[in-house]
């Protein structure tokens, strides 16, 4: 299995992403963390964040798990022939419900266990991976109230995808959501759940059993 989890895009080491990809830089990327922002800013954001990944010679295709809610055969044909999949941030909560509405949770899980993938993600694409979403809710509003209309999913899904065993705090000591970031680590400490902050620009690579922190 091959992760690499960030606080903010690539943090300072879009080269290690790159090597651990290999030769297949085919990239789905995903923005479903943000399917509550207005059509403009969510377009907005797709655009930035798609030139990013762009800049470091990744080949990248949108993949809207709201095109594939109710259908993971389809999802799993189309992703087949992919290298990566790269997740952007957002509200945590909603990209859970995404995942398990469209069966990316299901199919991802099956490709990182043969290896054939990578999964990269910064913010709530890190946080997901995480065995429960229990104490991210000081940063994302998990409320079924703020889930997108044509979401099937109106009810808060807890479960990570547990591809790690711990929590992932991100944006740890930023200006922005340092207040955010504290609240979660202060729910984790009084719970005794392991977790591992984040500052923008750190990122934690995965590979096997091989788990390495990059400051």
């Amino acid at each position: 299995m091959r992760l690499f989890l960030s606080s903010q895009d690539f943090g300072n080491y879009p080269e290690a992403l790159i090597e651990l990809i290999g030769d297949n830089t085919k990239t789905a990327f995903i923005n479903n963390a943000k399917d509550d922002y207005s059509v403009e800013d969510r377009t907005e954001k797709t655009e930035a964040k798609k030139h990013i990944l762009h800049q470091v010679g990744l080949e990248v295709h949108e993949l809207d798990l709201r095109s594939y809610f109710g259908s993971p055969k389809k999802l799993q044909t189309d992703l087949s022939d992919f290298g990566l999949v790269w997740t952007a941030g957002g509200n945590s909560f909603i990209l859970r419900r995404a995942m398990k509405a469209s069966g990316l949770d299901k199919v991802l899980k099956k490709r990182l266990a043969d290896d054939s993938i990578v999964y990269g993600g910064f913010s709530a694409g890190a946080c997901v991976t995480a065995p429960s979403l229990h104490g991210i809710e000081y940063g994302d509003r998990p409320q079924p109230d703020v889930v997108p209309s044509n979401y099937p999913i109106k009810e808060t899904v807890w479960e990570g995808l547990g591809l790690v065993k711990f929590m992932v705090v991100p944006h740890y000591k930023s200006d922005w959501f340092g207040e955010e970031a504290d609240k979660s680590i202060e729910y984790f400490k009084q719970h005794k759940i392991p977790y591992r902050p984040l500052k923008d620009g750190q990122v934690i690579v995965i590979e096997g059993d091989n788990e390495e922190f990059l400051k």
